[in-house]
């Protein structure tokens, strides 16, 4: 069996270990501490560590990964799975995207891995979840979500070798349609570009809304799906359903709003687009058209603004550009 420590979490054998790992100090001078679950299966295998709640108040991937956990029999697991399902704690506490103890200094958490233990607030956190990331994880799971419900898509790092390989089957087998392979370009400083350079292959997963803006239908969607990946792996018994259909597309692109206004969107997540097509409409106080907002490319819809009031520069649309069946 594998003795695993994370924080005050140590497991030494099967069954359930639960803990705190200390990422900081809080303004006060106390610990800043989050929450880790160990799953470690009767039979040997690889460590597939997953988290939640990078972004505060992302709560869908928080919800999904207790559901995921609770359904875990370490009896039928082979190898293990240690879970954090609140990253950003200080975010997480205030219902909002980033540490309200940034200040001026950024803290998107998804921005700063590998971290530093010198820098800000959102480094020292990056710094002390890396040190045990990298010293346990085989593969990685990383729980986000966009603005609306409906949100439904996942990426992953097509580094070269068997850890790019690992990671597209991992995203096919947990069975969204829409997926982005990655560049290793983008997205800097996320667990899931890092830990590609890394050699440790991973999936990011976009399902549900902001704040409270998800289902249970979803959170239980997922957690099924994410029984999926680890039969892929072997980690399961059981063969994963065979996956539908894919499409893959080659980056992905924002369109914000110019004016700004009352917002309703004209076009749904998962919608496929043509360039000039109009994706939202805004509207002034006395419900007078002011503005349309077209599509700058043809893509597919991977998430939209949630509204209803939006100012310039806000997010309208996320779109994934070139779409191709893969």
């Amino acid at each position: 069996m594998r003795d695993i420590e994370v924080g005050s979490a140590h497991s030494q054998g099967p069954g359930v270990t639960k803990g705190m790992l200390q990422v900081g100090y809080l303004p006060e001078g106390y610990p800043m501490e989050i929450p880790v679950v160990i799953v470690q299966g009767a039979q040997d295998g690889p460590v597939m560590w997953m988290h939640g709640c990078v972004h505060g108040n992302e709560y869908c991937g928080a919800y999904s990964i207790h559901q995921f956990i609770r359904s875990l029999d370490s009896a039928e697991l082979r190898g293990t799975v240690v879970a954090l399902p609140v990253l950003n704690i200080t975010a997480f506490q205030r219902q909002q995207r980033m540490s309200p103890f940034e200040g001026y200094n950024g803290g998107d958490l998804n921005r700063h891995f590998p971290g530093n233990p010198g820098g800000t607030l959102t480094d020292q956190m990056a710094h002390h979840i890396w040190q045990v990331f990298r010293k346990y994880a085989d593969v990685h799971i990383d729980m986000h979500t966009a603005m609306t419900p409906d949100t439904r898509w996942a990426l992953f790092a097509p580094a070269d070798g068997p850890a790019g390989a690992r990671a597209e089957t991992m995203a096919r087998a947990f069975g969204y349609e829409n997926v982005l392979p990655t560049p290793l370009s983008i997205l800097g400083g996320s667990s899931l570009i890092e830990g590609a350079k890394g050699g440790i292959p991973g999936l990011i997963v976009e399902a549900g809304g902001l704040g409270p803006y998800f289902s249970m239908e979803t959170v239980a969607d997922v957690a099924e799906r994410l029984r999926n990946v680890l039969r892929a792996l072997d980690m399961l018994p059981g063969a994963a359903p065979p996956p539908g259909p894919v499409t893959f597309f080659s980056n992905f692109a924002w369109i914000t709003a110019t004016r700004g206004g009352l917002f309703k969107r004209a076009v749904q997540c998962g919608q496929r687009i043509s360039k000039g097509q109009v994706v939202a409409r805004f509207y002034n106080v006395f419900g007078e058209l002011v503005e349309e907002t077209p599509s700058p490319a043809d893509g597919v819809v991977l998430a939209t603004g949630a509204g209803p009031l939006m100012p310039p520069g806000e997010i309208v649309v996320h779109i994934g550009l070139e779409p191709r069946a893969a």
